[in-house]
């Protein structure tokens, strides 16, 4: 007998695990993280020290700064890593449902 919740579709008609809008949040995660078009990791909050750092690295090398943006955390973990300052004990496979 199949189980169904591996079989359960979004409104995307995605496997929810796979949907990046509809996937459950971790535990002691948001639901929403911060990005930067030029960043590598994603943050808690517009405050980090690691992103603010990382734009005034960016400014000194005259690259252009980017607006940090809201995006879903499933999204953001899909292409980026996490910032260490903002999630210090972040492990991808243990804070996955």
């Amino acid at each position: 007998m199949a189980d169904k919740r591996a079989d359960k579709r979004c409104v995307h008609e995605m496997l929810v695990e796979q949907c990046t809008e509809c996937a459950p949040v971790p535990e002691g995660l948001p639901s929403h993280v911060l990005v930067t078009a030029g960043g590598q990791v994603f943050h808690r909050t517009t405050r980090c020290a690691g992103l603010l750092d990382g734009q005034r690295q960016a400014g000194r090398q005259g690259k252009e700064i980017h607006t940090p943006r809201r995006k879903p955390l499933a999204e953001a973990r899909a292409k980026l890593g996490a910032c260490l300052i903002c999630f210090p004990g972040y492990r991808p496979g243990a804070t996955r449902p």
